[in-house]
């Protein structure tokens, strides 16, 4: 996938350079940006707009950026990827992550859990994820009717009533 390429490239850049914290700060600033302006990205997607003056733009709105940043952010705009910036933004997330050993974990249950609950469903993950600081957030989703999912890397494990029934239907 290229937006993990893009991804890994500025993390090993701002791990390089000791600017980590700073990137992630860049990137969320740029998507801020881009999401109360649309016609900003439309401006530096468009093919009929030379680089060279999308370079000027790119510039002249993150004038303040430092300045390796900024030619990551022009090396998108020369190969046309600018508008992916959302999802390299995810991927720098989860490499950023991966680096700090922090696993993030999402618990669905139909209503929100206590925190005693959320505690001993920590404590069985901690024993599976050893050597990982473990991020908890419950999502309620009433759909799922009673149980629960969880979702780490990728992988649902899944616990809930409705997934039983629809289990129960199927070897009907």
């Amino acid at each position: 996938m290229v937006e993990y390429e893009y991804a890994k490239a500025l993390f090993d850049l701002a791990l390089e350079e000791n600017k980590v914290e700073q990137f992630t700060d860049s990137l969320n600033a740029i998507l801020d940006v881009t999401n109360r302006e649309k016609d900003f990205l439309k401006l530096i997607s468009s093919p009929s707009i030379e680089l060279e003056e999308k370079n000027k733009i790119t510039e002249k709105v993150f004038h303040s950026f430092d300045p390796i940043f900024l030619e990551f952010l022009k090396l998108l705009v020369k190969n046309q990827r600018f508008c992916l910036l959302g999802n390299i933004k995810e991927e720098y997330d989860k490499i950023q992550s991966s680096y700090n050993k922090i696993l993030k974990i999402e618990v669905i249950s139909s209503e929100k859990l206590s925190k005693d609950r959320l505690k001993k469903i920590e404590e069985k993950l901690v024993l599976k994820y050893k050597n990982q600081k473990l991020i908890i957030e419950n999502t309620v989703d009433p759909k799922i009717l009673y149980g629960l999912q969880i979702m780490c890397n990728g992988e649902r494990l899944d616990m809930s009533l409705k997934n039983r029934l629809y289990k129960l239907k199927e070897s009907l």
